[in-house]
């Protein structure tokens, strides 16, 4: 779900999911031809395609609202937040770890549904200031709706099945009562499972009843709710097994390095044309002083490599060093902050060792096989 970079708002990073223009494309048609003329008739074509326009607009806005709600707080509870991805059923922050407290978790979740409820009112006085005020319907009629939609969304996420909010909600207080995290979000995913099929099974009823546009809908959305609560829980038991992992399990030992002095041009004909790395260490006599990446020369004009030293565009250090004893979980909450995708180990202030998104793969696979071979009958 990486798709494109559409900018930054507060140091979150924002992308669209190349899925997310189908909804888009969607919702503006819905909002043109179909609720707007319905509600408001009478007015002409332009018109509804302009409300239309101008709704979809809001819609997306209120949901990035909701998102950034999320990631302001997750923040400044101390969970790195590498940005926000809009997709085909919404958003997602993109977060480098979970939350490390139950009532860190109630906050976190809770801010994304009172955000939704705020804009909806919000909305909701714009409607009414400006019935008052004479404004035109166009304008009165789009500010009522998403009004509306704004406590639509507030609700829908609090139902609770995670990871809708209502289920990190659940899990929080499941959490809390507990003690146990990993039994929490397994209660908060069997809900969110749940509610998966039952939308699924709604979906379905109402396709055989004749509504085909609604009840795919349903059927789509709770597929990918009872997608997202098995997965999710998948990724915290990775969490919890990679947690117990040291960086010295996982490094690639005695990386080959380069000297800050090299060449642009003379590192790709001396390295990556030959090696199958993406990234090396930057060495110099007093020790290490940076990475650099394939990335970094790719982002430099060609005809200016013969000129440019690794120097000039390497990543520099602390927060892509690590020591042997470093667990992987933090090793990637480490890489989604410094958006390296890449951290070097370090030892007695010597490297060691350097860490990739492969390196992580590798190590998965290969205890994936071992725990398949020991799973075989003798």
């Amino acid at each position: 779900m990486d798709g494109f970079r559409l900018g930054s708002i507060s140091g979150f990073e924002i992308r669209i999911d190349f899925s997310w223009f189908v909804i888009v494309f969607l919702i503006l048609w819905s909002f043109s031809a179909g609720v707007f003329p319905q509600r408001f008739p009478g007015l002409a074509t332009g018109t509804y395609l302009a409300m239309g326009t101008a709704g979809a607009v809001l819609f997306f806005t209120s949901l990035l609202a909701h998102e950034l709600s999320h990631s302001v707080v997750a923040r400044s509870r101390g969970i790195p937040v590498a940005g926000i991805t809009l997709f085909i059923f919404g958003g997602l922050a993109r977060t480098g770890a979970e939350a490390s407290t139950p009532e860190d978790e109630l906050v976190i979740a809770g801010v994304g549904p009172l955000c939704s409820v705020a804009l909806g009112f919000l909305f909701h006085v714009l409607h009414q200031v400006g019935v008052v005020a004479g404004w035109p319907l166009p304008v009165t009629g789009v500010a009522r709706y998403l009004g509306f939609l704004n406590f639509v969304l507030a609700g829908f996420n609090l139902l609770p099945g995670f990871p809708l909010d209502g289920g990190r909600l659940f899990r929080a207080l499941a959490w809390k009562a507990t003690g146990d995290l990993t039994r929490a979000t397994r209660w908060a995913s069997d809900g969110g499972r749940i509610l998966g099929y039952t939308l699924v099974t709604l979906g379905v009823i109402q396709v055989l009843g004749g509504l085909v546009v609604g009840g795919l809908w349903l059927v789509f959305i709770g597929w990918f709710l009872r997608t997202a609560a098995v997965f999710s829980f998948q990724q915290h038991v990775l969490r919890g097994v990679l947690r117990g992992v040291e960086a010295r399990r996982v490094m690639t030992p005695h990386p080959t390095t380069v000297s800050p002095g090299l060449s642009l041009e003379d590192l790709v004909e001396e390295r990556f044309l030959r090696d199958p790395y993406q990234s090396y260490p930057v060495l110099d006599r007093y020790g290490v002083v940076g990475l650099v990446t394939l990335d970094q020369v790719k982002s430099t004009p060609r005809d200016r490599w013969a000129h440019t030293r690794v120097g000039d565009v390497m990543t520099t250090p602390p927060g892509l060093l690590v020591s042997p004893e470093s667990s992987l979980v933090d090793i990637l909450e480490r890489m989604a902050e410094t958006k390296s995708n890449r951290v070097m180990v370090m030892a007695d202030g010597k490297l060691v060792g350097v860490i990739s998104p492969s390196d992580v793969s590798r190590w998965i696979q290969r205890e994936q096989m071992i725990a398949d071979l020991k799973e075989r009958p003798r």
